[in-house]
Order: C-alpha cells, then sequence, then structure tokens
C-alpha cells in the first residue's frame, strides 16, 4: 500500500475519517448498550464510511484537466478491488443494519 498519498487531500481524508468513525463509534456504542442490533449495523456501516474516506477521499475539483476516474485513481490508496469490496460490505451493513432498524425494530 502506497502511504505517501496520505499527504494529498488531508483534510477531505481527515473529516470524512472522523465523520464515520465518530458518528459509527457512537451508533455501535448506543447499539450495542440498548441491545439493537440494528443500531450497531448502522454504527459499523458508518464507520467503513470512514475508512472509505479515509482511502479514497471525495474530492471535489472544477479543474477539468484530466477526469474525475483519473483523479480519483491518482489519490487512491489500495486497490480496485479493495475498494469495490469495501463499497460492497459498507453498504450492505447499512441496507441490512436499516432495514432491521426501522423495519424489524430489532
Amino acid at each position: 500500500m502506497d502511504t505517501s498519498k496520505f499527504s494529498r487531500y488531508t483534510s477531505s481524508r481527515l473529516f470524512w475519517f472522523l465523520f464515520g468513525s465518530v458518528l459509527g463509534g457512537m451508533g455501535v456504542w448506543s447499539g450495542l448498550q440498548q441491545g439493537l442490533i440494528g443500531e450497531t449495523m448502522i454504527g459499523l456501516g458508518l464507520i467503513l464510511l470512514g475508512i472509505q474516506g479515509l482511502l479514497r477521499p471525495v474530492v471535489l475539483s472544477r479543474v477539468a484537466k484530466m477526469s474525475k476516474e483519473e483523479m480519483t485513481r491518482e489519490v487512491s490508496i489500495g486497490s480496485d478491488t479493495l475498494h469495490g469490496a469495501l463499497s460492497l460490505v459498507m453498504a450492505a451493513t447499512l441496507v441490512v443494519g436499516f432495514v432491521m432498524k426501522y423495519l424489524v425494530k430489532v
């Protein structure tokens, strides 16, 4: 893993990591305290969102020098397979958590 890319878009990486970690940590803590599986799953999904934001930051740029795909590949840490798998697990965890919390009420 190429960690030299951490110095690019540091503020965006830090924001998304802290956002996911803090909200996810609070969700996991609250879910475990109250015995709510859905809340715990949502918290885990948000923690994965924070990790995803750390490895592949959201880059908002108006400069059209390179395509969005090229820019994303340039600043991403890890392989496309890693990001794809992380995205799928994150989405599945969030969907299952929301279904369990709001529809099943568990």
